[in-house]
């Protein structure tokens, strides 16, 4: 397997863990994929890592981890990215601008909420491929 297979495939097996709600074993494959490889976009990698674990924390009751690695989470992906901070829409082949307002969304809920159970979950997005433009490649 090429390094390009194996990142497509550590990302593609994050995502589907991710879209299950297996958000420990999900952060496992792209961690793998974002410590071993000189990423073109560590950045939005790293900001998936935290949104996952930030889910974890607040599945295990842990919301004060769950803030923290969600707000560093939100910086990477609304700050920091390519676009006046952002990242555009397709990134890896999934709608990553839908992802990422999704994401604004739950950080919000999770800012004001005062128990971890009083999440909705509802929230959580998933990990959509892009609709791809006539005639352009993703």
């Amino acid at each position: 397997m090429t390094d390009e297979e194996r990142i497509d495939h550590l990302f593609e097996r994050g995502r589907t863990l991710f879209n299950r709600g297996e958000y420990f074993d999900a952060h496992e494959e792209w961690e793998e994929m974002w410590s071993e490889f000189n990423l073109r976009d560590r950045l939005f990698i790293q900001g998936l890592i935290q949104v996952t674990v930030s889910f974890y924390h607040l599945a295990t009751g842990n919301l004060r981890g769950s803030r923290n690695l969600m707000k560093r989470a939100i910086d990477k992906l609304t700050v920091r990215g390519p676009s006046e901070g952002r990242w555009d829409s397709p990134q890896r082949g999934i709608d990553s601008s839908r992802f990422i307002e999704e994401i604004e969304r739950c950080a919000g809920e999770i800012s004001g909420i005062d128990e971890p159970a009083d999440f909705d979950w509802n929230l959580v997005p998933q990990l959509q491929p892009a609709e791809q433009a006539e005639g352009e490649p993703l």
